[in-house]
């Protein structure tokens, strides 16, 4: 950023100033609920870090790599998912004044580029679009998955022990064949009780999320088109991770079964992985037997009218896989049978683990971490953060707005892990909006030479009625010329 005007909040020197009628400007002020958010990363060093290794392509950087991250993850939380609307999220006087920069670029004409922009913004939404337009997608996914996560995790000094990969179908328009990079997949799902198949067109993302003392974060990512299995989309981020240490826990779908994999896995990274098996596998069945053998069932310690049974060695029949797992078979009822026609009036789920330190109750309780935080994840999978909101057909900008879902995603996250966050930890995003319209109050920015002060309206027009007449007279300029019901109220 160069030739920018850095202007300083002054309350005292702003009143005095006004009390002779001698101020610059007045303006209205609309803080965000993005403000203690960005403010938290700012503080903390999180955007400096996600920008040293940003791979911005520019050789001169007029917009600062931190001010359009800024940009990009404010418009994120206020509905802007348009990569040329993101500098109009910058126009809260509290985050502005947070960057050190003018506060007067709230009136349009004023911005920070040599340029300037016409518009109520601090600069022009172009300049993001071409940096965004040179980056290749690669880079974009190799810089998040090396400096993202450790960025989000040393805000809270925090090296988690569990996480979860999984995969998400981003779909877009079947007809449209624009969207670069697309693809076309099978899909089932319900309608009217029944399961039919469908065609989709669309992405797929891969998320590792890394689990916090409540709720968790994106520490690493994959992406491609939705044809592509999720093993194999995964492959190289499950190798190449940072955020998998030696005795952490892996917990994944049935997607991710795979002999070689889990034995690389435990081998070569030291990471435990807990998976469900398919019902077609040997391992299963053999499970099953050796159950039903034993039968030494007992009670599911969080799911009524279930019931378990741990057994050891259960992928000995397994020859890809070259390690050792123990496992806990579930059973339930069928609708409409009562047990006694033994095996086959039960449904059975199979789960294995490398960790053979694990009883069958602590192997359960670990995997249903994935549904304790389902609800949270569907915030950013789903309408809350509109991760489908794409407004281009162009795989960067596309890629760059799934990063940017993310990155804001993960701050709300984090911040809710702090003493001052917690307040924050059960609300979604929509929740914040809605309570930001109801608490909402009107502010008023003054700026007068160097100096800007803020001050909530009802304060403000106290303080101006109670100024001399002719001082009143000669602030008239600030205002509007007349008031009519009209022109008042539109």
């Amino acid at each position: 950023m160069k030739d920018i005007q850095i202007i300083h909040q002054n309350p005292k020197k702003v009143l005095e100033d006004l009390s002779r009628g001698e101020v610059d400007a007045i303006e209205f002020a609309v803080d965000q609920v993005t403000d203690e958010f960005m403010i938290y990363g700012m503080r903390g060093g999180l955007i400096d870090k996600l920008s040293k290794g940003f791979p911005d392509p520019r050789r001169e950087e007029e917009i600062s790599t931190n001010l359009i991250l800024i940009a990009s993850m404010a418009g994120h939380f206020q509905d802007m998912y348009a990569i040329s609307q993101s500098p109009y999220a910058l126009h809260s006087p509290t985050l502005l004044a947070e960057l050190g920069v003018n506060a007067k670029v709230l009136s349009e004409g004023e911005g920070i580029s040599r340029r300037g922009t016409k518009e109520g913004a601090p600069f022009n939404g172009d300049t993001i679009l071409k940096m965004v337009n040179r980056i290749d997608p690669h880079d974009f996914i190799s810089w998040y998955n090396r400096d993202v996560g450790e960025a989000y995790l040393s805000l809270i000094d925090y090296k988690p022990t569990f996480h979860i990969l999984d995969c998400t179908d981003l779909k877009v328009n079947l007809e449209n064949e624009n969207y670069e990079g697309s693809g076309i997949a099978k899909r089932k799902k319900k309608k009217n009780g029944k399961e039919i198949e469908e065609v989709v067109r669309g992405y797929k993302l891969g998320s590792l999320r890394s689990l916090l003392d409540d709720g968790g974060i994106i520490t690493g990512m994959a992406f491609g088109s939705i044809e592509v299995h999720d093993l194999e989309l995964c492959r190289e981020l499950l190798k190449t991770t940072p955020m998998l240490r030696r005795g952490d826990t892996l917990i994944v779908d049935r997607g991710f079964i795979d002999g070689k994999t889990i034995t690389y896995m435990k081998q070569k990274r030291n990471v435990d992985m807990i998976i469900p098996l398919r019902s077609d596998m040997i391992a299963y069945g053999d499970s099953l037997v050796t159950a039903y053998q034993n039968n030494n069932w007992e009670k599911h310690p969080n799911r009524e009218g279930q019931e378990i049974q741990y057994i050891e060695h259960t992928g000995w029949m397994w020859e890809e896989c070259k390690v050792q797992l123990n496992g806990c078979v579930v059973r339930y009822l069928k609708e409409g049978k009562d047990g006694s026609g033994g095996r086959e009036d039960y449904e059975h789920i199979v789960f294995v683990s490398t960790n053979l330190n694990l009883t069958g109750k602590k192997m359960l309780a670990t995997y249903d971490l994935r549904t304790e935080i389902e609800e949270d994840h569907k915030q950013w999978k789903e309408g809350m953060w509109d991760m489908t909101g794409f407004t281009s057909t162009n795989l960067r900008q596309i890629l760059y707005h799934v990063i940017c879902v993310i990155l804001s995603y993960n701050l709300c996250q984090v911040y809710s892990n702090t003493e001052n966050g917690e307040k924050h930890s059960k609300k979604t995003l929509r929740q914040h909006r809605r309570q930001q319209l109801r608490s909402h109050e009107v502010s008023m920015l003054v700026f007068s030479g160097d100096n800007y002060a803020l001050f909530k309206a009802k304060h403000f027009v106290g303080y101006i009625l109670r100024l001399p007449k002719e001082i009143q007279e000669g602030l008239l300029s600030f205002f509007p010329e007349s008031f009519t019901v009209n022109s008042g109220f539109t």
